[in-house]
């Protein structure tokens, strides 16, 4: 090859070598999307719809931490939405410094449209690499079934819950992985959890994902201050003081739903005070000469109503009994104290959780 051509053959080579670096850049500093640009997926990230019933999302430090250290791997995600649907959508992203940022509007501009919250389901549809991380960022209020909260009412024993799940083959596949729940706080619509229920919301969730194969499970409390967009479901949070009153022939009927007065399983009250401000309503509205006949239920197969859950409910009426008679109710007016537990279901079908109250009721005597 003469000098010419050595020289021609060089400035291709120059050419190609200037184009290959203005080619986009890939790995952590690449902006995140969904095309061949974002890096190989290292974990998930999961999230349900944006709605006026929770804060926006915030990033804990301690997850901004650990994306860091993904992206210094070269590593990214991928990011399972469901906008409180059935819908389920994946796409790969880019995750530490800006990228991390970006994924969290990305999360917080995606309206919920429907009513229909299941982190349950996303769990299932996992496709990152056995053993990867999990990020989970949602209020934790599913409302589709085999896990549905507005069934549960904070009452359910979180490990029936588990058996559910189990038993309907939802449990996920999360062997050996670091599950990281994020919970958003809650807004607009949604009643706040009390310190107890919320302690049932995390049990219930680490029970399922330990069960589910979990190496390790840690939640972070959101610090939101903004209501989101677009639609989510509320879920009912039973009160100790709520009481709804009736009124049936002659009768006066008050029910109390029992998940709001009782620790789980047990007939010891969680704030006897409020319980006793509820009765209060009730017993206002009480005819002027009456007899007192208290009624304890729980829900569940009316089929399978052994001696144990009529006993629960047996004492649960009492209890309550007892703080009619704290409020001046007197004692030959009680006629009758009862436990049905699952025999008689106030509503249909028999597993609904208003089935699970202590109802009052005042006969009218002549």
């Amino acid at each position: 090859m003469d000098i010419r051509g050595r020289h021609l053959l060089s400035s291709v080579l120059l050419c190609l070598g200037l184009l290959a670096g203005c080619a986009p850049a890939s790995g952590p500093s690449a902006t995140p999307s969904a095309n061949a640009s974002a890096p190989p997926v290292g974990g998930t990230v999961i999230s349900t719809g944006d709605s006026p019933n929770q804060m926006v999302t915030t990033l804990p430090q301690a997850v901004a931490d650990q994306w860091n250290a993904l992206a210094s791997q070269d590593a990214g995600v991928e990011w399972v939405s469901t906008p409180n649907t059935t819908t389920i959508d994946t796409t790969a992203r880019a995750v530490g410094g800006a990228g991390s940022q970006q994924l969290v509007d990305a999360i917080n501009g995606t309206a919920g449209t429907g009513t229909d919250r299941s982190v349950l389901a996303a769990l299932n549809d996992l496709k990152s690499p056995a053993g990867s991380p999990v990020w989970v960022f949602s209020p934790l209020l599913d409302t589709r079934d085999p896990l549905n909260f507005n069934e549960l009412a904070f009452d359910e024993p979180p490990a029936d819950v588990v058996k559910a799940i189990k038993k309907a083959k939802q449990l996920p596949d999360l062997e050996g992985r670091l599950v990281s729940f994020v919970i958003n706080p809650v807004a607009g619509d949604q009643a706040a959890l009390s310190d107890l229920q919320n302690g049932y919301l995390h049990t219930v969730w680490e029970g399922l994902a330990k069960a589910a194969g979990a190496k390790r499970v840690e939640f972070f409390d959101g610090t939101g201050t903004a209501p989101g967009q677009g639609v989510g479901p509320v879920v009912a949070v039973p009160q100790p003081d709520d009481v709804d009153t009736a009124t049936q022939g002659t009768e006066v009927v008050c029910t109390l739903p029992t998940p709001a007065l009782f620790v789980i399983n047990t007939p010891t009250l969680i704030d006897r005070a409020k319980t006793l401000q509820g009765l209060k309503k009730c017993l206002a509205k009480a005819p002027q000469n009456y007899r007192v006949v208290v009624e304890g239920r729980t829900s569940g197969d009316p089929s399978d109503n052994g001696r144990a859950t009529v006993e629960l409910s047996k004492q649960r009426a009492t209890v309550v009994a007892v703080l009619l008679k704290d409020l001046g109710v007197p004692a030959k007016a009680i006629y009758k104290v009862v436990g049905y537990g699952r025999s008689k279901p106030l509503v249909q079908p028999p597993s609904d959780a208003r089935n699970r109250a202590v109802v009052v009721r005042f006969e009218v005597t002549r």
